[in-house]
């Protein structure tokens, strides 16, 4: 029997070829227990054999069963490649929650492919199923250095030097240099496990933040209860309704879009779609589905990425990703490598897929939605940007604002969820989700930082962020750990994340 399949692409850029990777998922069929699409993306690259990172696109599926209830379905073996011009190469991880596919090496498009791979489900016990990709970095093993030897609170060696992580061995006491005198920083633990993922590894990263549109996709699959948990808003309340803006503060969005479609009735999951203008009419090319997702709490990432059978990344891994492998750190470096930064606030296009500023870097200075630049500074779009709002096919780091690795958007935007190495986040082990949620909408993996928040840091800045001096509060420096002291359990209108694995 031969079934469609919804493909919902759950993908940073939907089409802005122009200014981004524009995956695609395409012509998507279930036969028996085969499942075929086509996929193409631009900008892609492969350079693992020489040390360097890759792009890849991770594949996983979900299915609806009788009763209207989503589960994640496992993959039973390696995908194969039926057509394209560019060879692609697959990844499947050990738990077979899903799959990477990736070029096999060098850069450039990969036009349409079509791949075929098995599921672990009886089409019998499925009214839908539903195919969701999101684009990830691959960073390549090697040492990296650790603190930049000036930021407030930021790791060192015994000497007050950046510290070398050389292997995932366990680390007996972590030194701070440059308490700031507003706040006291958290006690760093006299272990780091070896368990704690400190970035040497290989590992995966989401390339950019979560966007608004993936969080209604997520939320789409849900059941009622896990849907309240899940927004601030009831989910009864009429159509329109923002779902996680700060009722509190209704004269602003903040950029956020996500609403609701249709109110949930008698235990009913409510459906959610994205209006980013603010019409009568939902998810139309300018309704910001590509916009990063604000307002998300240490649970709602933590949800997110279980769902996704990712897994949240550390401090650790957050610096390596920006900054790279044995590189000699920069005072009060940003993602892109400098401690200078242009506020990107002119926006054009707004909402749509080509969402961008007229605000260029400099020879020296990056660009990033931060907002409050100095402390005398205005307070700037007073919210986030499309996910890779500046990047495209000849653009520099720089211009980009991209890290190291090609990972876009870890300084500003939206402050990033990570585990800390304290406050108990020193016992995290890099356990990936397994696809499914409690009852209650929350992540199941009991190893992750709790509700509490409490082993859990903002790192990178975000859309609201003050810039000082270098030694001075800076939190959009790679290294700056000024929050350090926080336990981030609640929603702010500048807070959001990825996730890897």
């Amino acid at each position: 029997m031969q079934k469609i399949i919804s493909l919902v692409l759950m993908c940073a850029l939907l089409g802005a070829k122009a200014l981004g990777n524009g995956v695609e998922l395409k012509n998507g069929a279930v036969n028996e227990h085969t499942v075929s699409f086509d996929i193409s993306w631009d900008n892609s690259w492969n350079f693992l054999s020489q040390g360097a990172s890759a792009d890849g696109i991770w594949v996983f599926v979900k299915a609806k069963n009788q009763n209207g209830v989503w589960q994640h379905i496992s993959i039973l073996g390696v995908p194969t490649q039926q057509s394209g011009n560019e060879p692609l190469e697959f990844e499947l991880p050990q738990d077979y929650l899903g799959f990477f596919v990736m070029r096999q090496q060098g850069s450039g498009v990969v036009s349409t492919s079509r791949i075929s791979f098995e599921i672990d489900a009886s089409l019998e016990s499925f009214t839908e199923i539903r195919a969701f990709a999101i684009e990830m970095v691959k960073v390549p093993q090697g040492a990296f250095y650790l603190g930049d030897g000036s930021s407030v609170s930021s790791y060192t060696s015994s000497n007050g030097q950046p510290l070398l992580i050389t292997s995932e061995e366990q680390i007996d006491g972590l030194t701070i240099t440059n308490p700031n005198g507003e706040f006291a920083p958290s006690l760093v633990p006299s272990v780091v496990s070896s368990s704690y993922p400190k970035g040497y590894n290989p590992f995966w990263v989401m390339k950019y933040e979560v966007s608004q549109k993936q969080y209604v996709d997520f939320l789409n699959t849900l059941t009622a209860t896990q849907q309240q948990n899940r927004i601030s808003s009831s989910i009864t309340a009429q159509r329109g309704t923002r779902a996680l803006i700060n009722q509190y503060v209704p004269d602003s969005t903040y950029r956020n879009g996500v609403v609701i479609d249709v109110p949930s009735t008698n235990g009913v999951p409510a459906l959610f779609a994205c209006n980013g203008n603010g019409n009568a009419a939902y998810n139309e090319t300018d309704d910001a589905m590509d916009r990063a997702v604000n307002f998300l709490s240490w649970v709602d990432l933590a949800a997110f990425l279980d769902w996704a059978a990712l897994r949240p990344i550390t401090e650790f891994e957050f610096e390596k990703v920006c900054r790279g492998s044995n590189i000699t750190p920069v005072a009060g470096e940003m993602a892109w490598g400098t401690p200078f930064v242009v506020d990107a606030d002119n926006v054009q296009s707004s909402g749509t897929p080509l969402e961008t500023v007229t605000n260029s870097a400099t020879e020296t200075a990056g660009l990033a939605n931060i907002g409050n630049v100095v402390a005398t500074g205005n307070w700037g779009l007073r919210g986030p940007l499309r996910t890779g709002f500046a990047a495209g096919s000849q653009t520099t780091r720089l211009e980009a604002g991209a890290a190291y690795y090609g990972v876009m958007e870890l300084s500003g935007n939206v402050w990033e969820l990570t585990v800390k190495a304290g406050s108990g986040g020193e016992q995290f082990s890099a356990t990936l989700g397994d696809g499914e949620l409690s009852a209650s909408g929350d992540a199941n993996q009991s190893t992750w930082p709790s509700s509490d928040g409490k082993g859990i840091i903002y790192r990178g800045g975000g859309w609201g962020s003050t810039l000082g001096e270098v030694g001075s509060y800076r939190d959009m420096a790679i290294s700056d750990r000024f929050y350090s002291h926080l336990n981030p359990s609640t929603r702010r209108n500048t807070s959001g994340g990825r996730g890897g694995r």
